[in-house]
């Protein structure tokens, strides 16, 4: 397989989860409102909150790993994924002793544990492909390197991914939050870097226009052809860190995005639900 198939072949997969994602923010929303909003949910354990620290370093390490060639750097990956999958398991068990509201909806549990479990699944595929890009260094440079790129960008849309989870997990125990600071914060947050995708956007527009490329750079308007650029031509365009930068902000926007969505979700089920 080259490694623009394995590429593409990644973004296929990434492009296919988002939305199941997605849709399991979206459930534990709607399951909740129809629930007693007023009920009290069993808290979230302090273990949910420091495994993100540990994504977080997954994240860095699959990304040095890139920028020194390192098979070391995977090693450590690993050994942090592998800590937060230990560390989601202690916060299951705490959760599993709990009693949720009686008036909280039957589904919601239900909902939180496939929202979490969903996602330490593919932790755990990121584990076997950690171990396969670490068992690549006897390739050839471009395939390992291309292995390590696919490796980092697995582990950072995992990581994006979870921060949206736990995001939604907090913002669900707040009563109404679409008629507090924590709706309001949000749609201001999404809106700022919706600015910044945008702004990202036009220097691709600017580079293929000034590269007397005005079909591509039209083309570019639309936002997944100037993203198909940028990641498709990184080496003759050199636009790899900026693609980098555009990916991160990108995924938090989306991850806002998504955020903003469940919040008012649920207000619109709910107008929904009295008509």
């Amino acid at each position: 397989m080259n490694s623009q198939t394995s590429s593409l072949g990644l973004r296929v997969l990434i492009a296919s989860l988002a939305p199941l994602f997605i849709a399991t923010l979206f459930c534990g929303w709607y399951f909740r409102d129809t629930g007693n909003i007023e009920g009290t949910l069993p808290e979230l354990p302090l273990s949910l909150f420091s495994s993100t620290f540990l994504l977080c370093f997954v994240s860095f390490f699959s990304q040095r790993a890139i920028s020194l060639f390192s098979g070391r750097m995977v090693q450590l990956a690993f050994l942090a994924a592998l800590l937060f999958l230990i560390s989601q398991s202690f916060a299951w068990s705490k959760l599993l002793g709990a009693t949720p509201a009686e008036s909280a909806h039957p589904m919601y549990a239900f909902n939180f544990y496939l929202m979490t479990a969903l996602h330490g699944a593919h932790v755990a595929g990121g584990l076997i492909y950690s171990l396969i890009a670490f068992s690549s260094r006897g390739l050839n440079d471009e395939r390992y390197l291309q292995r390590l790129k696919n490796h980092a960008t697995y582990w950072h849309f995992l990581g994006i991914t979870w921060v949206g989870i736990l995001l939604n997990l907090i913002a669900i125990r707040v009563p109404n939050p679409e008629n507090n600071f924590i709706g309001v914060s949000v749609l201001v947050v999404t809106a700022a870097l919706f600015v910044v995708v945008i702004y990202y956007q036009a220097l691709i527009i600017r580079l293929l226009w000034l590269r007397n490329e005005k079909v591509a750079a039209l083309s570019s308007l639309l936002l997944p052809v100037a993203l198909l650029h940028v990641w498709a031509r990184g080496e003759e365009l050199r636009t790899h860190k900026l693609a980098f930068r555009w990916a991160i902000i990108l995924g938090c926007f989306l991850v806002g995005l998504m955020f903003s969505a469940t919040i008012y979700f649920g207000q619109f089920v709910s107008k929904v639900a009295s008509i």
